[in-house]
């Protein structure tokens, strides 16, 4: 092994998701991870200690590349109005779902499907992720709130989690139909909840 043993662990980190994907983790032994890859067992192993390990740290990095896009998307609408801003975040997830040829994939679908098959350590990523997901997206909705002067009484931390709702679920729906279009739809029907939720206020004559 060369110096510089990162584009073997990324190899290895990229392989596995996919196989993770198309498998399982359960379904996702170590020996097919090293046939996928064409890496010796030694190798593999100076990289990650076990396969809970290689788990840990695909999910860390998983997450890590999620909650930047969060950060991202989140600042390219964070100087518009609330009730814009909102919308637009949710735009910019109808744009990126739009136009796909496979069903998008969610590595967070495999720990909830497989519960069993993963470290607390593991599991508690997804759920400090989902979290951040739902502070953010509650947070809008709050701004939302304030900019209207709206009374109007509404579970914020349910309509906040409603987001991740449809979109985890339209991917496992997209999976079952082969349907790659259903997240983008999906999205663009929690838009126009909100925009109906949150209708702005009529201009004044």
């Amino acid at each position: 092994m060369g110096r510089d043993g990162k584009p073997t662990r990324d190899k290895i980190l990229s392989e596995s998701k996919e196989l993770i994907y198309e498998n399982g983790f359960s379904g996702t032994s170590i020996d097919l991870i090293l046939s996928k890859t064409g890496i010796t067992k030694g190798a593999f192993f100076y990289h990650f200690k076990t396969k809970a390990h290689l788990a840990f740290v695909l999910m860390q990095d998983f997450a890590d590349t999620d909650l930047n896009l969060l950060t991202e998307i989140k600042d390219a609408v964070a100087h518009l109005p609330a009730r814009e801003r909102l919308l637009s975040f949710i735009q910019r997830f109808i744009d990126m779902f739009s136009g796909l040829e496979e069903p998008p994939n969610c590595l967070y679908a495999s720990v909830s499907n497989e519960q069993n098959q993963y470290s607390e350590e593991t599991k508690e990523i997804v759920t400090q992720t989902m979290l951040k997901w739902r502070q953010t997206v509650e947070e809008m909705i709050n701004e939302v709130i304030i900019e209207a002067g709206t009374n109007q009484k509404l579970d914020k931390v349910a309509l906040a989690d409603h987001f991740n709702v449809v979109m985890e679920g339209a991917f496992v729906l997209s999976k079952a139909l082969k349907d790659p279009s259903v997240t983008a739809r999906h999205l663009v029907l929690l838009k126009n909840y909100f925009e109906l939720l949150f209708k702005s206020k009529p201009e004044e004559g």
